[in-house]
């Protein structure tokens, strides 16, 4: 009796380990053979014939009108509390009152936000250089973006 157990535990095991074959297999021709998204194909020969003919003088060209361009709006226009662009953060800016902002992340709910900053005093700091918080408060890094003294060490933000 004992042996007919184990031979039906063997042939349950054996169907089990064909199956996970058979779905291994079926998963390997899948992932090789699938579109890979690309819509090339093929392209097809183009045979192009090349006539010539006469060439008549050409007429004097227009000067064209002057160019008058607009630059076209970089980002959005910092005011206090205003919305910001991601791209735009740790950027400092100026209000139309001349009050200087720096674009800060608010959280999920606050999203990014043009905020007031400690004072600037101009001076470039790379992120990790050691700072003192009682002199130091706001300055900037190399690509002139905000960084700040964080305890002793100069931080990207709060």
């Amino acid at each position: 009796m004992k042996q007919d157990r184990s031979r039906q535990i063997t042939w349950v095991l054996a169907g089990i380990a064909a199956l996970l074959v058979f779905v291994f297999v079926v998963l390997a021709v899948y992932l090789f053979t699938r579109d890979s998204g690309d819509d090339r194909t093929d392209a097809a020969p183009v045979t192009v014939t090349v006539t010539s003919t006469p060439t008549q003088e050409p007429s004097p060209t227009p000067a064209p009108p002057p160019v008058t361009t607009r630059p076209a709006p970089t980002g959005s226009t910092p005011s206090e509390g205003g919305p910001c662009f991601e791209w735009e953060a740790r950027s400092f800016g100026t209000a139309a009152d001349g009050t200087s902002l720096v674009c800060n992340y608010m959280g999920a709910d606050g999203g990014f936000r043009w905020v007031g900053h400690a004072d600037n005093d101009g001076s470039v700091h790379n992120l990790g250089e050691p700072c003192d918080p009682a002199v130091d408060k706001v300055a900037q890094d190399p690509s002139g973006k905000a960084i700040m003294c964080g305890g002793q060490f100069w931080v990207d933000g709060p």
